[in-house]
């Protein structure tokens, strides 16, 4: 049986999803996040380099959006090491995630001229709701995350949305693997500068103490995002990307099964919503 291209895209993004929250766990779960972000950017592009000869060349515009991913992809990794030393992985996430789709969702309607239905569009908004909610809930009421979490977790949410329109309008026109190979190439100089810059040629050691974990979240997190783009490819950017939420029910499986965060009543039932809008979404 042949698969459409819509099955495809809902297949591949929901792997995402899982590997997404996988890696972003072992990101909360290290000692030592900054080495790990640079661990990410050596080998990511150290895998990419030689096998740029298998792609086809980027050309006009193309470099355009590899340009514009990186810079807002050096601002999202840097924001996201950061968000995940302010408070529990099971809030964070949630917050930054359910931000995300909603840029992405005003800006494909409003600009990118991509069309929902009435029940597409009410089951991404329960969707994000849901999302923001399992966020907001605290001990077994709605309260205010930390100042600082509520700052990181929302800049890394408009980052999400910023990259998902751009990598996923970028892959509309060039091959994904072109498009994640080059860009990996070329942020890892500038990351790698910031980084030694901002931490002193200590870093070295504590790249080389990091290694093998630091390899481990690479492989999952390049993985599941050349899994994204694909599925941007085939599917409709503002349904993909909100569909991609559903990683907040495998963050909290993570968050209290491995890293031993209680969740709440309320959190659970922002997680409820997230499965009803993603499960409206593709039935209706």
């Amino acid at each position: 049986m042949e698969i459409t291209d819509t099955a495809a895209a809902t297949l591949l993004i929901l792997a995402s999803a899982v590997l997404h929250a996988v890696w972003n766990a072992v990101l909360k779960s290290s000692t030592d996040r900054t080495a790990m972000i640079g661990i990410l950017n050596l080998a990511a592009a150290g895998v990419s380099l030689p096998l740029l000869m298998l792609v086809p060349a980027p050309s006009g515009m193309d470099w355009w959006w590899i340009a514009v991913s990186v810079v807002i992809h050096l601002a999202y990794q840097l924001s996201l090491a950061r968000m995940m030393a302010t408070a529990d992985y099971s809030l964070v996430y949630p917050l930054s995630r359910g931000l995300g789709p909603l840029v992405v969702v005003l800006v494909s309607l409003g600009f990118l001229g991509e069309q929902l239905n009435g029940v597409e569009t009410l089951a991404i908004v329960v969707l994000i709701t849901g999302a923001v909610l399992a966020g907001l809930a605290g001990a077994q009421k709605l309260q205010l995350p930390p100042a600082s979490a509520l700052f990181w977790a929302g800049l890394v949410g408009l980052l999400i949305g910023s990259y998902t329109l751009v990598d996923g309008s970028a892959v509309k026109t060039m091959s994904p693997l072109t498009f994640i190979f080059w860009s990996n190439i070329l942020i890892m100089p500038p990351m790698m500068l910031f980084l030694f810059q901002t931490n002193g040629p200590a870093l070295a050691g504590r790249l080389e103490a990091s290694w093998l974990r630091g390899l481990l979240m690479t492989v999952i997190a390049y993985t599941g995002y050349t899994m994204a783009l694909f599925a941007f490819r085939l599917g409709n950017l503002a349904e993909i990307a909100a569909l991609r939420e559903t990683s907040i029910f495998f963050a909290a499986l993570i968050g209290a099964f491995w890293l031993r965060e209680s969740p709440t009543q309320l959190r659970l039932l922002g997680i409820t919503l997230i499965a009803i809008g993603a499960i409206a979404l593709k039935l209706f």
